[in-house]
């Protein structure tokens, strides 16, 4: 197995990570400035069905998350 590098830095109250869901895979910005991604289908469906899928053990933060800006 080959090293891994870590993708996620340490982060302060006022930073904001985004992650967006692509179909090759999955990019990381971290105020935005890009800062990783991952090229596997599987691992960006798994990574955000974390917050995403219907099953979540987080329903209200999905909610939050899918609430449209108005």
């Amino acid at each position: 197995m080959g090293k891994r590098r870590q993708i996620f830095p340490d982060v302060k109250p006022e930073d904001r990570i985004v992650g967006v869901h692509l179909a090759e895979g999955a990019r990381f910005f971290h105020n935005d400035r890009f800062i990783g991604g991952v090229d596997d289908p599987a691992f960006a469906r798994a990574f955000f069905a974390i917050w995403l899928d219907a099953r979540t053990s987080a329903p209200e933060l999905r909610s939050l998350l899918l609430k449209r800006p108005t």
